[in-house]
């Protein structure tokens, strides 16, 4: 039997299909855990004791109802696989390359894909542990984790990362809670005696109705990265920029971070971002960095 085909015709073209998936109580609870707290949350079987993350209502070795059991889990975590995304296409959340990982959190006994940096793609592997960095614009997605990145850093007293050992991605950041104690140090180190930071009388009359820290002062947390992390001991700063976003009051916990963006071969410099941020994730500054990075001890 034979079917005509004289009278058919081809036309070429594309079919848009839009369409939208709905996270269900479950998820949308996982979601805003993320996005309202910053939390990463599942689910346990009491029965099999096991959790779940992303979260499902039901589990999937015995089939018990635990759409109530909810635990918070770390944000801590181990990498069990990965891959490094070279192409690209619409839906990415970033632009290739990057990588792309399973991470099982701590507590948890299945792991779910996620956005691994700061760690060059050579160096990365199976058994990486990592931690969430909270994205600071909430999108009610799973992007409300911005990515993971290295729990582990290089010991402070070796010789830095050297020119061709540092890849564009690696990143190392440092903490500090601002007290009442380095504000008065650091005005007797700068010569700034402003009331401002100082006198609680004065700055009551002031729009922001209290002391703030000099400005200078949680900027100077990236001095540590830059020297004793990333690129390390022995990196000299060229430029650094910062840009003031919102003060930074007394009791602050800031996050100075520095991410490799750029290398520059002429001069076998590097050019990093720099981002400050308090303890409720709002940026404080951002700017960036020219370094010199370590040049190895046995160089003539």
């Amino acid at each position: 039997m034979t079917t005509e085909t004289k009278d058919c015709f081809t036309i070429d073209g594309k079919l848009a299909l839009p369409y939208q998936y709905f996270a269900g109580s479950t998820g949308s609870r996982f979601i805003i855990s993320l996005r309202e707290e910053k939390k990463i949350t599942g689910l346990k079987c009491n029965k099999c004791n096991k959790v779940f993350v992303p979260p499902r209502s039901t589990c999937e070795v015995c089939f018990e109802d635990i759409s109530d059991n909810w635990v918070e889990l770390p944000n801590t975590g181990t990498v069990t696989g990965f891959t490094i995304v070279r192409y690209e296409e619409p839906h990415q959340p970033l632009k290739p390359p990057y990588i792309t990982a399973l991470v099982k959190l701590d507590g948890a006994d299945t792991p779910f894909a996620h956005i691994v940096k700061g760690i060059p793609f050579s160096k990365m592997k199976t058994g990486l542990r990592v931690e969430a960095v909270f994205a600071k614009k909430t999108t009610a997605t799973i992007m409300d984790i911005d990515h993971f990145r290295p729990v582990t850093q290089r010991p402070g007293f070796e010789l830095g990362y050297t020119y061709d050992q540092l890849e564009e991605g690696m990143s190392a950041s440092f903490t500090k809670t601002i007290s009442e104690t380095d504000v008065y140090l650091f005005a007797g180190i700068s010569g700034d005696f402003n009331p401002m930071h100082l006198n609680e009388e004065f700055a009551k009359a002031t729009p922001l109705g209290t002391r703030i820290a000099h400005g200078a002062l949680p900027q100077s947390l990236i001095a540590p990265v830059l020297g004793m992390k990333l690129p390390g001991l022995g990196t000299i700063a060229l430029e650094v920029t910062t840009r003031f976003k919102a003060p930074t009051y007394f009791g602050d916990t800031i996050t100075a971070t520095g991410e490799i963006v750029e290398k520059l071969p002429e001069r076998r410099w590097v050019r990093m971002a720099l981002t400050f941020t308090n303890q409720h994730n709002k940026l404080v500054a951002e700017g960036s960095a020219l370094v010199m990075p370590p040049v190895p001890m046995d160089k003539e």
